[in-house]
């Protein structure tokens, strides 16, 4: 199943929000919860 670009760039725009907020948030938690997210989101995206 091949995403439309709209749904391409959706995705892309969660990851980027994602990796930023990594970045202030300092429990372990919560950085672990973005990790997997930012994972599960690029397989997505990478799926063809």
């Amino acid at each position: 199943m091949a995403l439309s670009p709209e749904v391409r760039e959706k995705l892309q725009r969660r990851i980027d929000e994602l990796k930023k907020r990594m970045q202030y948030d300092a429990n372990d938690l919560d950085y672990e919860t973005h990790l997997n997210q930012v994972r599960e989101l690029q397989k997505l995206i990478n799926v063809r």
